[in-house]
């Protein structure tokens, strides 16, 4: 007809967007490749996206597609004050837990393990937190004479997590209880036979790689605990005695990229870090890196002065883009092992609790992150 205008650009778009909304398939490859936090905003679109998306078989494809992102940090700057830190775009904001006096004592690919309670307070409460959704899981247990929680989660692996209790027993301070609580079934089990601590009591200060939680159990051995077989096996690690007939202390076990490694400080006044990289769960060490932040600063007019803190080590893939984050007073900086390269990362002197001449953040003030689905 004489007048009549048709938009066949227009019919065709509403047909094709018609036709991914009402196929699922389809819907989920694209919602698939969006990231966590945008996802979980997406609930509100419609009752049928919401259900799409709380699914645990979407929620496990998310996490395995998303496992290997570059990790963010989470920062404590006081007992309940969080920034979270994003190295590669530099975004620094604060961060938010909304529980009673909240303590990360753990972060593992998403989830978060937390210490809930007053200092004052005897009675402590215990959660595993996913910041990125919102959901928590309050772990019910004795908290009488406790030693320590380790957190095991890594989605490629299993869509579901482990915790491991270590308590003192009544009859022995050489002899420790310990219990794992397994997501599947929200239960606890009791270990038989308990383990032989001889002394050593940092339970709450190990890291989880590999099917094992991995603790400088003492100067010369590494302690690990076999998440999947439930029991404890040592090895040396005698590198950490000396070197050159001088002590080393200051060991940080760090995860990064599906690896572990080890750096460690010669002396409380020496800005000389070694990076070990621990392979054959725990048994084999090699010295990938050499670091002296007094040399590496200069470039900038700072100088560690033996006040520096190592954060973690970030990597995009590739050996040679494995940088080390460190800390020294008023500044973050990343060292790029491949060619010495450092480059600041942020400048902590322009915030309120930033104090001239101290560190801001020590080792156990920071938690690699990464967003994530991971039901708890």
């Amino acid at each position: 007809m004489d007048g009549e205008i048709t938009s066949t650009t227009t019919s065709t778009s509403t047909s094709a967007a018609e036709a991914v909304a009402y196929n699922d398939d389809v819907l989920m490859e694209i919602l698939l490749l969006l990231p966590a936090k945008c996802l979980v905003r997406f609930k509100a679109v419609s009752k049928h996206w919401h259900s799409l998306i709380s699914t645990s078989s979407f929620s496990h494809l998310h996490t395995l597609r998303h496992c290997k992102l570059q990790p963010s940090f989470l920062l404590r700057a006081a007992p309940s004050l969080f920034f979270y830190f994003n190295p590669t775009i530099k975004k620094f904001l604060q961060f938010y837990l909304y529980f009673d006096h909240p303590k990360i004592l753990q972060s593992c690919h998403g989830l978060l393990l937390l210490e809930c309670g007053s200092s004052l307070s005897v009675n402590r409460d215990y959660y595993v937190y996913n910041p990125t959704t919102g959901e928590s899981r309050k772990l019910l247990l004795e908290k009488k004479s406790l030693l320590g929680l380790q957190l095991a989660f890594d989605p490629p692996k299993s869509p579901h997590y482990k915790v491991i209790c270590a308590s003192n027993t009544s009859y022995s301070i050489h002899f420790c209880e310990i219990q794992v609580y397994d997501s599947r079934t929200h239960t606890w089990k009791r270990l038989e036979g308990g383990f032989t601590s001889s002394g050593f009591r940092k339970f709450d200060q190990g890291v989880y790689w590999n099917n094992g939680i991995y603790w400088i159990a003492s100067g010369d051995q590494i302690l690990r605990f076999d998440t999947e077989e439930c029991i404890f096996e040592s090895s040396p690690a005698t590198m950490i005695t000396s070197r050159g007939g001088r002590s080393l202390n200051m060991v940080n076990l760090m995860e990064s990229g599906g690896r572990m490694y080890c750096a460690l400080h010669e002396d409380t006044m020496s800005s000389l870090w070694l990076v070990y990289e621990v392979t054959d769960n725990g048994n084999n060490w090699c010295l990938k890196y050499s670091v002296n932040f007094d040399l590496v600063t200069a470039s900038f007019g700072e100088r560690a002065c033996g006040k520096s803190s190592v954060m973690g080590m970030i990597t995009g893939g590739r050996e040679e883009e494995l940088s080390l984050v460190f800390h020294i007073p008023g500044k973050i900086l990343a060292c790029r092992f491949y060619d010495g390269s450092i480059e600041e990362l942020l400048d902590l002197r322009v915030l309120k609790f930033y104090r001239e001449g101290q560190l801001q953040f020590g080792y156990h003030d920071a938690y690699q992150f990464i967003e994530s689905l991971a039901p708890v």
